[in-house]
């Protein structure tokens, strides 16, 4: 599965590559106000035709948006399945393939309307939605 060509594709179908619209346009609707286990900074739920992406009300954007479009990501490229975003940030090396699928989704996404060069690359860009630097891996520029 080709990400990036996703993301392309979803941005081009809705006009758009704001989050929330893309949000809206998927037919998904976020629930900031259910606390959340502490592990858990978002989770999308998917019943009787609805979606909803819950997000701790604790997170603060940027890295709010980060977890919204992560939870996105498992709505374009894992329909059907529900799950929770990074067990925590300190979960190891061992992210299941379809958590480092959303988090690659996540970062095409937030990407895609900068200009990534020498002097700001994957990593300042990581470090300015407050995610450790590890999570730099999932971003192929």
């Amino acid at each position: 599965m080709d990400i990036r060509k996703e993301v392309e594709r979803l941005i081009k179908d809705c006009g758009t590559a704001d989050l929330a619209l893309l949000i809206k346009e998927t037919g998904a609707y976020i629930i900031d106000d259910v606390e959340l286990p502490k592990s858990t900074l978002g989770i999308t739920v998917r019943s009787d035709n609805e979606i909803a992406m819950m997000v701790s009300p604790q997170l603060k954007s940027p890295k709010r948006d980060f977890v919204l479009a992560h939870e996105l990501g498992h709505n374009i490229l894992h329909p059907g399945q529900s799950t929770t975003f990074f067990r925590r940030f300190s979960a190891g090396l061992q992210v299941p393939k379809i958590e480092a699928e959303a988090n690659r989704f996540a970062f095409y996404l937030l990407l895609s309307n900068l200009d990534i060069n020498e002097s700001f690359n994957k990593y300042d860009f990581v470090k300015s939605y407050g995610l450790p630097e590890e999570l730099a891996r999932f971003v192929s520029v």
